[in-house]
């Protein structure tokens, strides 16, 4: 870079002395040319003065930033490495050499950092872990990392403890050095031990209750107790004894690895149970036949001594306050378990006792509850028997109060008419014309009267079947308007059917259905005053339509929802505009009969008082027949409503 303005200013002295050669030049025009040469050659060099300088003065500057971050940058590795929240440890690889650590890692182990500085790794582990570190470093180096668990360290003041330590291997091109995050786990693997011990008491504890819920009997429950308890407590060798209440020498019952010679040791804690009170621990010295320590668990109930449990180590044992304690619940929990078995014992034997005696009880009480049975199944017949008669007597005087008088207005005319005929002769033909027809009428009526009780006595004993064909309500009332126009003129009565057309054709007897309307009909007219209105009007109604109304129907026929299946059906209201009927006596007017209560209220007339009872029993055993069912409502008037069902067939319209 220093030469290029000198090679310039040859180049320059070169050209001059080619162009003079080629064609020479005047001595002034030659120095004007060397003049402008050389000024052209000093601004370049300015220039390039000037440029080599800024790029000095870059330089510079971009060294200064790269100092700055680098120092950055060893402040925050320090930073990190102060603060981190385990003990670091840097060490080479090839020689184990430490390098560096952070406060904590000097905090562990008491050496000051000049210390450290002179270490190496085998420095901080105890002798027994030299071995294995041979064996930690083989690892890191072939796969890069390496964990040591449950390793062994030293302190400055020579006491040790349990440390874990992960480690990475960071390869700086020239040589590899170990990151290492060391832990103290001393505290950690002490908590376990306790948590896992606990665990282990709870087990045990559990375990004698499980036991004897399964129903496993007490010596299973002792020896595996036993057992547990040394595994637990790195006992050699275990013994229970029970007290029985009924002697006076204790009794063997589990042992685990007791050879005989054990016997005198145990000797002086059996012979006196009474000073056994709390879990005590004995040294056995000399005395003990080459083990170190006896451990005497108390077995109590209710602060009452059953037994004793031993445990017998082979060197001194001592224990914790928390083992002492758990111990002491063993011995209460093996003592409430074997009391509980004591009751649980003679409670049985108390039980099968009283089975016994149950069972010769109940032999001598057997025929007494034979006798009571059929005392009461012959009181039951009895009342049935009673009930019944008490109704043929009440039906019975019920049919005779009608007899008596609805037929004695017929035979009164009979009879009045035929005395009119023997007194009077036949003097007059229109006199004895007219006696002849009241005659004629009060026959008639007995006849009907007769058919009526017929028709009913038939209904009930279900001898007459039905003779179904196609039917059209509408068409059905029509006619039987036409039967009844004169009534309804003379009392100045209307009959107004409602939403007949569209319901469909059904199957019934016509017969039977016109009786129906008939009856509800005239009944509607008889108690309807004059001027009234009389409405009929019909809709299809779904089996939920009809469980909507379950607590009325319920009344009427308590049966019918339960066996009216999923089938349509077809609902007929005739209203009247009458006085209405009791809520009381809403249910009594279906039944034969019901009527003849109030003998004065009946009459042979058409327009007075009640019928003769049978109308309305006609009306229901007739419905009924057909798979239906017939009730009342009253509120303002009467509202006689009736079901019957509809079958689909081809003859029909379709449902609009």
């Amino acid at each position: 870079m220093h030469f290029a303005p000198l090679l310039l200013i040859v180049a320059c002295e070169l050209l001059l002395l080619l162009i003079e050669q080629y064609a020479p030049l005047p001595g002034w025009l030659h120095f004007g040319v060397s003049v402008s040469l050389a000024a052209v050659l000093l601004c370049f060099v300015a220039l390039f003065k000037q440029r080599q300088e800024t790029m000095v003065d870059g330089l510079r500057r971009e060294i200064g930033e790269m100092q700055q971050e680098a120092a950055k940058s060893a402040r925050r590795y320090k930073s990190l490495l102060e603060g981190a929240g385990n003990a670091i440890f840097i060490f080479k690889v090839e020689t184990a050499e430490l390098e560096e650590e952070n406060r904590l890692g000097r905090e562990l182990f008491g050496f000051t950092k000049d210390e450290l500085s002179t270490m190496v790794v085998r420095d901080l582990l105890d002798a027994s872990e030299h071995e294995r570190l041979r064996t930690f470093l083989y690892q890191l180096v072939r796969n890069g990392k390496a964990d040591w668990d449950e390793v062994q360290l030293k302190r400055k003041d020579g006491s040790s403890f349990l440390g874990e330590i992960n480690a990475r291997l960071i390869d700086l091109g020239d040589e590899q050095v170990a990151h290492c995050l060391l832990r103290d786990i001393t505290d950690k693997r002490r908590t376990e031990r306790e948590i896992w011990q606990r665990n282990r008491e709870l087990s045990i504890l559990n375990n004698m209750l499980t036991s004897m819920n399964l129903g496993k009997d007490l010596k299973t429950v002792q020896e595996g107790t036993l057992r547990q308890l040394m595994e637990l407590l790195q006992a050699g060798a275990g013994t229970l004894h029970l007290f029985p209440p009924d002697t006076s020498s204790p009794t063997l019952c589990a042992s685990q690895h007791a050879s005989p010679d054990l016997e005198q040791v145990l000797g002086e804690t059996l012979s006196n149970p009474d000073r056994l009170r709390a879990v005590c621990v004995v040294p056995l010295g000399s005395a003990g036949a080459g083990w170190g320590s006896l451990t005497s668990i108390p077995v109590s109930s209710q602060e009452r001594v059953l037994g004793v449990m031993h445990l017998i180590h082979r060197e001194p044992h001592s224990y914790t306050l928390e083992e002492m304690r758990f111990l002491e619940t063993v011995g209460k929990q093996m003592g409430n378990i074997i009391e509980q078995i004591r009751l649980f014992t003679e409670l049985t034997w108390k039980s099968d006792e009283l089975l016994r005696s149950h069972r010769l009880l109940e032999k001598s009480s057997l025929s007494l509850s034979v006798s009571e049975a059929k005392l009461k199944q012959n009181l039951a017949l009895v009342e049935r028997a009673h009930l019944e008669q008490v109704r043929l007597d009440r039906m019975k005087n019920q049919f005779l109060g009608m007899v008596s008088h609805e037929f004695n207005t017929p035979l009164t005319s009979i009879i009045s008419g035929v005395d009119h005929l023997l007194q009077q002769g036949w003097n007059s033909q229109e006199d004895a014309c007219r006696v002849m027809e009241m005659v004629r009428d009060g026959g008639l009526r007995l006849k009907a009267l007769v058919a009526d009780l017929l028709k009913l006595i038939r209904l009930e004993s279900r001898r007459e079947g039905l003779e179904t064909s196609a039917i059209h309500l509408r068409m059905l009332l029509e006619n039987l308007l036409d039967q009844l126009h004169p009534l309804f003129e003379e009392r100045g009565q209307v009959v107004t059917l409602r939403d007949l057309d569209h319901l469909p054709f059904f199957q019934g007897d016509c017969g039977y259905l016109e009786r129906v309307f008939y009856e509800l009909l005239l009944n509607a007219i008889r108690f309807s005053p004059e001027g009234g209105e009389i409405v009929v009007n019909g809709r299809v109604v779904q089996q939920d339509d009809l469980h909507q109304r379950a607590h009325t129907l319920q009344r009427f026929n308590p049966d019918f929802l339960r066996r009216c299946g999923e089938r349509c059906y077809l609902e007929v209201e005739v209203r009247d505009c009458g006085i209405g009927i009791p809520l009381q006596e809403q249910q009594g007017i279906f039944e034969i009969f019901y009527e003849v209560g109030e003998i004065r209220h009946h009459s042979s007339g058409r327009r007075q008082g009640k019928g003769a009872g049978l109308g309305l029993a006609i009306v229901k055993g007739m419905v009924e027949a057909h798979g239906g069912m017939v009730w009342v409502e009253s509120s303002e008037g009467s509202s006689f409503f009736l079901v019957l069902p509809l079958e689909q067939e081809a003859i029909q319209p379709a449902l609009f």
